[in-house]
C-alpha cells in the first residue's frame, strides 16, 4: 500500500513540475516577443488580460482573451470586428480592446479610419474620441477566452508571481528530487548489502538460525561503516571454523 501511495505522490509531482515547465517557458516566450515587438506573442497569438468592463458582456474583467496580431498594413477590418490597440493612461502606454462601430474612409489621403466603442453602453455610452488606422490597430479579438484567468495571466507576470509560482516550486521540486535520490541510493545499497550477506551464507554450511544471525551483523557492520570508514571487513563464522576453534580450546 506504502509503495502504491508513494508511486501516486511521484507521478503527481512530475505532472505540477511539467505543468510549471510549459508556463514557464510561455512566460519566458512572451516576456522575450514583448521586449521585442512591444506585443505579447506565441505563434502570432497574444494572449491579453482584461483590466476594465468597457466590453461587457461580450468580454467580462479578469478573462483572458487570445488576439490575433496582424502585421499587414493593408488589411482591412470591418464593422463588428473586436480589435485591440495602444492608448495612454496617465503617461503609461497600455492596450484597449474594443469593437468597431464605424468605417470612415478619407479618399483624398487613401486612408481608412476605424471609429471604436465599447459594448458596455454604461461605461461608454459614446464612441473613442481617437479613430485608429491599420497601422495603430495590432490585431484581431478570435472570440476566444478563458474567463478568470486574466488574473492568474497577470500575477504571474509580475516579480512575485513569477517567483511564487514558478522558481518556488521548482526549487521544492529539486529539494524533493535530492531527497528521493538520497533514500533510493540507502534503499539500494542497504538491499546490495543483503544480497551480499545472503549470497555469502549460501555457500557455507549453517543452519538458518545463524544466517538470520550472521545477516543481522552483516547488516549492523554496513551501518556502522556508513557513519566513517570500514576498519575490517565483517566475517562470517563457518561450522569449520567453530570446530577448529573447540580443538584449540581443547589442547589448552
Amino acid at each position: 500500500m506504502k509503495k502504491i501511495i508513494k508511486r501516486i505522490i511521484n507521478i503527481i509531482v512530475d505532472i505540477l513540475v511539467v505543468i510549471v515547465l510549459i508556463v514557464s517557458i510561455l512566460i519566458v516566450a512572451l516576456s522575450l516577443t514583448s521586449k521585442s515587438s512591444g506585443v505579447p506573442t506565441i505563434f502570432g497569438i497574444a494572449p491579453m488580460s482584461v483590466q476594465s468592463n468597457s466590453m461587457e458582456d461580450t468580454i467580462n474583467t479578469g478573462d483572458l482573451i487570445f488576439t490575433e496580431v496582424i502585421d499587414d498594413p493593408h488589411y482591412e477590418y470591418k464593422v463588428g470586428d473586436i480589435v485591440t490597440f495602444p492608448i495612454e493612461i496617465d503617461g503609461v502606454e497600455k492596450f484597449n480592446t474594443h469593437r468597431i462601430v464605424e468605417v470612415v474612409e478619407d479618399a483624398d489621403n487613401d486612408i481608412i479610419y476605424y471609429k471604436t466603442q465599447g459594448d458596455n453602453k454604461k461605461t461608454n455610452p459614446v464612441p473613442d474620441k481617437d479613430l485608429q488606422t491599420q497601422l495603430t490597430i495590432i490585431g484581431k479579438y478570435t472570440n476566444n477566452k478563458i474567463g478568470g484567468l486574466g488574473y492568474a495571466f497577470s500575477f504571474i507576470r509580475t516579480q512575485l508571481g513569477f517567483f511564487l509560482c514558478i522558481l518556488l516550486p521548482m526549487i521544492l521540486f529539486f529539494v524533493y528530487e535530492a531527497i528521493r535520490v538520497i533514500l533510493n541510493l540507502i534503499a539500494y545499497n542497504k538491499e546490495k548489502a543483503v544480497e551480499e550477506a545472503k549470497s555469502a551464507l549460501n555457500n557455507a554450511e549453517l543452519t538458518e538460525e545463524q544466517k538470520q544471525r550472521a545477516i543481522e551483523e552483516y547488516l549492523k557492520s554496513i551501518g556502522e561503516t556508513q557513519g566513517g570508514k570500514a576498519e575490517d571487513e565483517p566475517s562470517v563464522q563457518t561450522p569449520a571454523d567453530d570446530n577448529n576453534s573447540a580443538e584449540s580450546s581443547d589442547k589448552v
